[in-house]
């Protein structure tokens, strides 16, 4: 970009331009002082201005050729017998020749700075502009992604609650699994991003899976019963992907017509249908999605063996309770997930503080009565995908509960309740969960079973 006050000339323009200017400064001279045209003689040489002008707008090969020309106007004159340049002055010459060439060369050196800051300003500008489009781009992303979170006020807690309701409302005689297929493979294609996917029923034998999709997304063609992803996720009751397997076989073993398999398997092993994923986005094929739909399939395998059956036995809550301890057992080992179990041991009686404590029991929260062996009734209070903070939270809740039912005086402590936590978390291991049961609150292996 040109910053001049006037654009300059390019090329052969620039030639003729300078002999012009020149060729007007030696033709007013000879027209206005004929005696002296260059003014060699004069107080100040006005045709100087010719090369410095050439100099300061085109550099120094402009500025050189304009001092040549009339250094060479005067030897012309001179041979054609002008009286005043019989005599020349040597410092004459050499002036014109330096002004026409230095002004040339601090032409020459400020042009050259300009056309680096130019250089790096253009830079700077692709820059901003490659920053403006990403960033109007990430802006646009980013709307949309709230606009869809927004609209959608689905947690994972909450569809596996919604999952539940579906569940218990169901008619007594029908399968589950065949009811609910369809809704069980929407909520594992929303969190896994799938495009094309089925769920498969498993036998009971463990051993084949049944050609005939209970429910598919996208244009899922026949299923290969054979594949080796399918006997690799009925022999290990396991989640596998194309990716693991390759990792555990060291390189391409055969060519898969399916990208993962994920097994709808409950906390006790049993194995109900297996979810073929064929497509999914690149960007979801990894190792936290896949675990994502392992936990989310584990779960739903707990619901459908357990809600409507486990109700009909004796021992319906204990056994409840110790199938969904089992799974957070399982979702902490295989997936890091944190859950939280509490028990509250109460040296006194207290029926309205468990009624209390049952009508504001959240959605996948689970509590089960039992006596301990010292006589004191414990309430155990298991908080699946619980951290420390979120248990933190909880026994403030409690503590605001108590505040309004039994007094701003009151907590769990003044009320005969001793809190004993246990926190789930990685690093642990069933040994100081057992500890916890059957040392800290008293319980034995009948009551609950880990």
């Amino acid at each position: 970009m040109d910053y001049s006050l006037a654009p300059r000339a390019k090329g052969p323009v620039s030639w003729l331009e300078t002999l012009v200017v020149t060729g007007l400064f030696i033709g007013l001279g000879l027209w206005l002082i004929p005696e002296d045209p260059l003014q060699m003689h004069a107080a100040f040489a006005w045709p100087v201005l010719a090369p410095l002008l050439a100099g300061v707008r085109y550099g120094f090969a402009r500025g050189l050729l304009s001092a040549s020309l009339l250094v060479m106007t005067l030897f012309i004159l001179r041979a054609a017998g002008l009286a005043a340049y019989e005599q020349i002055e040597p410092s004459f010459i050499v002036g014109l020749l330096l002004c026409g060439m230095l002004v040339g060369e601090v032409h020459d050196l400020w042009q050259q700075r300009l056309q680096r800051l130019q250089r790096a300003n253009d830079y700077s500008r692709s820059r901003l502009d490659e920053f403006t489009c990403a960033h109007q781009i990430l802006r646009v992303s980013h709307d949309l992604l709230e606009q869809r979170v927004a609209g959608s006020d689905q947690s994972l807690r909450s569809a596996l609650l919604g999952l539940r309701e579906k569940l218990r409302v169901m008619p007594g005689e029908g399968d589950a699994l065949t009811l609910l297929a369809g809704p069980i493979l929407a909520l594992l294609g929303q969190y896994g991003s799938l495009r094309v996917a089925g769920l498969y029923r498993v036998d009971e034998q463990r051993t084949t899976v049944q050609p005939d999709a209970l429910a598919t997304i996208g244009a899922m063609e026949a299923l290969d019963t054979d594949d080796g992803l399918i006997r690799l996720c009925l022999e290990r009751g396991e989640l596998i992907s194309v990716r693991q397997e390759l990792i555990d076989s060291g390189g391409l073993a055969q060519i898969y017509s399916l990208q993962a398999c994920v097994p709808l398997i409950d906390a006790e092993g049993h194995l109900l249908a297996v979810l073929a994923i064929r497509q999914m986005p690149f960007f979801a094929f990894q190792e936290r999605t896949l675990s994502l739909l392992a936990l989310l399939a584990g779960h739903i395998a707990d619901l459908l063996r357990g809600d409507r059956h486990v109700l009909q036995s004796v021992d319906a809550d204990a056994h409840h309770f110790s199938r969904q301890l089992k799974r957070c057992l399982s979702d902490n080992q295989q997936h890091g997930l944190n859950a939280c179990l509490f028990g509250l041991e109460m040296t006194r009686a207290n029926d309205r503080l468990v009624r209390l404590l049952e009508r504001h029991q959240r959605g996948l929260d689970v509590q089960l009565l039992v006596p301990n062996g010292r006589g004191n009734p414990v309430l155990l209070m298991l908080l699946p995908l619980t951290d420390r903070t979120g248990a933190t939270g909880y026994l403030t809740r409690i503590g605001v509960l108590l505040h309004e039912e039994f007094g701003v005086e009151s907590d769990l402590a003044s009320l005969g309740v001793q809190v004993l936590a246990c926190n789930l978390e990685p690093a642990d291991d069933c040994a100081g969960l057992r500890h916890f049961l059957f040392d800290e609150c008293g319980l034995n292996d009948q009551q609950v079973d880990v």
